[in-house]
């Protein structure tokens, strides 16, 4: 059992969606109708976000993915993971990898790895005095001009405002640190990231291509970090490709 809101559509080879930390599962919506006639295709709102129950004390993120899977009556499940979705699917593999299969992380963080991100003193006062005020819908604001700077249509607008709490809150989430343990993942990795994305998550992909043995490199140019959305076509092609 999970209190988790998820879903899910298809049939086929289950295919787990974890989203940015920024958003919810909705960020999928035009993802999922290109890949569900092949794969049984899962995804779920985190604690905190969507239409999930918030945080009440320490939890396990990973644990709550393979919650999720126990609740869906799945054994194994490859990952796809943008962002903080890629954190959380790299620590499942990590500490559970017999019920994962594949990985396919875009733009993907990396537990115990700072992200430098360079940010003017001018977006950092701004932040703060947002912060100040509480004014999550401000916080929402400078986290689209960070997160999606090609621009946002009013569904995307809505997911960064009905999930700003969350993504401005004081997660307590408890990660183990994955930097120094990637060498340790043994299942076929594909590793993705926008052209247009910030310059912090190049680096990473280095380190995750460059750690993670056999892993596997692609650039999607005309996305910025949210890949799924400004090219859901792209990105199920890859995903099709490399899980064939």
């Amino acid at each position: 059992m999970t209190d988790l809101w998820y879903d899910e559509t298809g049939s086929g080879r289950p295919l787990l969606l974890l989203h940015e930390g920024v958003v919810d599962s909705r960020i999928w919506d035009t993802f999922v109708p290109l890949l569900r006639d092949e794969y049984r295709l899962i995804r779920y709102d985190q604690r905190g976000y969507g239409r999930s129950p918030g945080w009440t004390g320490p939890y396990s993120p990973a644990d709550d993915l393979i919650a999720v899977l126990d609740a869906a009556g799945v054994e194994q499940a490859a990952l796809v993971g943008t962002s903080r979705g890629g954190r959380i699917a790299i620590q499942a593999a990590l500490a559970h990898p017999e019920r994962v299969p594949a990985l396919v992380l875009v733009a993907s963080a990396v537990a115990g790895q700072p992200l430098n991100i360079e940010a003017t003193p001018e977006q950092e006062a701004e932040w703060e005095a947002a912060e100040v005020r509480g004014d999550l819908r401000e916080l929402a604001e400078i986290d689209l001009a960070f997160w999606a700077p090609m621009g946002a249509d009013d569904e995307l607008k809505a997911m960064f405002y009905e999930n700003a709490a969350a993504s401005n809150g004081d997660d307590p989430a408890e990660e183990e640190p994955s930097v120094g343990r990637l060498g340790e993942i043994a299942v076929p990795t594909l590793v993705v990231t926008g052209g247009r994305d910030l310059p912090a998550f190049e680096e990473i992909a280095d380190l995750l291509t460059g750690e993670i043995p056999g892993a596997q490199r692609a650039v999607i140019q005309e996305a910025d970090h949210m890949v799924q959305w400004r090219a859901p076509e792209e990105l199920a092609t890859l995903v099709r490709e490399f899980l064939h």
